[in-house]
């Protein structure tokens, strides 16, 4: 019988969600004796509006190859729901056909590495005071650009979020308070606490996980995370992120698939929170937030400039290089589709220029993207620059238009 069981919910993410199958299979769970644990994968799929035969079979075919694996026929399940209920409901449903004592909770847009499992496992066993176990996350197969770690949504948080909108110096003030928490995490070599968890994977075991609640089915999407994370941290148990677990995540997979429904449940999550949370100031405060983002009377002051000195790469389907104004002995590049970088994720490197790797560019998408590179070599961090690229390719292949003969390039 199983003794871990593996979570996913699909959502147009097929192949990827094969993918990660796959490498689950090679890289699987373990006994403290180093010994294979028996392990199932539990797929809900959440009504996904692509339906290829072909793409499903992908899932159904790694879903039996597991199963073989394990000797198992249980082992290798896909439940095709009948609504879409969000991220919350379709893993509760999921959670609801398993049967091992420990849960891993994961994305279908992830790749299972060696080790990655077996690291979760023994700090979950041996750490009494944790809740939960998360890894590193990265956004790229070699390990080079670290996910952002989630900062838990506060008032405060809402508030510097707009007015950011309103001030170049406020703008780089968070920021820079940002880059400070995100460096402490990438550059963690022991288990750190965590103040908040993502939602992409994650391990838990089965008794505690019922204790908390599991996942509140009112999110549709996004805020499940920070919302479990505050019931983890009230039950007095702790997030930890083991840091020789590392975990690859193609960020958005399922959500760039459908954007108008994935921010319009956004929305709905977002403030659902603040109202379970903060109840009628948490309301108040959305609504406020709201009116300054959208009023039109006040879009000129909302025009913030991106931080100099800029740079403005254009648009092509190469890489982006970024000459720094001088040879660095350390640097970190932030990677943002926003240019007031409140989430980026980040990639260290040394000289005078950057450029994405060829792994790394892969993952690219057909996107704006900003950059903001901060000199490391004096420990505290000094902003060399900012640049704006327009990435014509996706997920490389090229999406640059074609220029008819005759026409001006």
């Amino acid at each position: 019988m199983a003794e871990l069981s593996v979570l996913i919910v699909n959502y147009n993410s097929w192949a990827e969600c094969a993918q990660a199958i796959a490498t689950l299979r090679q890289h699987g769970p373990t006994r403290p004796d180093g010994s294979p644990m028996p392990c199932e994968v539990i797929v809900v799929d959440n009504c996904s509006p692509q339906k290829a035969p072909q793409k499903i079979e992908l899932v159904e075919r790694e879903l039996r190859r597991f199963a073989e694996q394990q000797g198992d026929p249980a082992a290798g399940r896909l439940i095709r729901h009948d609504e879409n209920g969000g991220y919350s409901k379709g893993m509760n449903l999921a959670f609801a056909h398993s049967r091992g004592r420990w849960i891993l909770v994961s994305n279908p847009d992830v790749l299972f590495s060696a080790g990655l499992l077996p690291a979760l496992q023994r700090h979950l066993e041996n750490d009494p005071k944790a809740g939960i176990v998360v890894p590193k996350g990265f956004w790229d197969p070699v390990y080079h650009g670290h996910l952002p770690p989630n900062t838990l949504p506060t008032l405060g948080d809402a508030w510097g979020e707009v007015l950011c909108a309103y001030s170049a110096g406020r703008t780089r003030r968070r920021a820079k308070k940002f880059l400070r928490r995100w460096l402490a995490v990438w550059q963690a070599e022991r288990p750190l606490a965590l103040p908040m968890m993502s939602g992409c994977l994650f391990l838990v075991e089965r008794a505690y996980f019922e204790s908390i609640g599991r996942f509140d089915e009112r999110y549709p999407l996004y805020y499940e995370d920070a919302d479990l994370s505050i019931s983890i941290l009230r039950s007095g148990r702790t997030i930890t992120q083991v840091p020789d677990a590392r975990l690859v995540h193609f960020v958005n997979r399922s959500g760039m698939s459908d954007l108008e429904t994935m921010w319009a449940r956004n929305k709905v999550s977002k403030e659902r929170y603040y109202d379970k949370w903060y109840g009628w100031l948490g309301r108040l405060t959305m609504k406020a937030c709201h009116w300054l983002a959208t009023n039109p009377r006040f879009e000129k002051w909302r025009r913030v400039p991106p931080e100099p000195p800029y740079t403005d790469l254009g648009e092509t389907d190469q890489k982006p290089v970024l000459q720094l104004p001088r040879r660095c002995e350390r640097y970190v590049v932030l990677l943002s589709m926003d240019m007031r970088f409140f989430l980026a994720a980040g990639c260290f490197g040394s000289g005078d220029a950057w450029t994405p790797s060829d792994e790394s560019f892969a993952v690219f998408v057909n996107a704006n993207y900003y950059f903001q590179v901060y000199d490391l070599s004096g420990g505290e961090p000094e902003h060399l620059g900012t640049w704006r690229y327009y990435c014509q390719r996706h997920l490389g292949h090229s999406v640059r238009p074609v220029v008819e003969a005759g026409a001006a390039p």
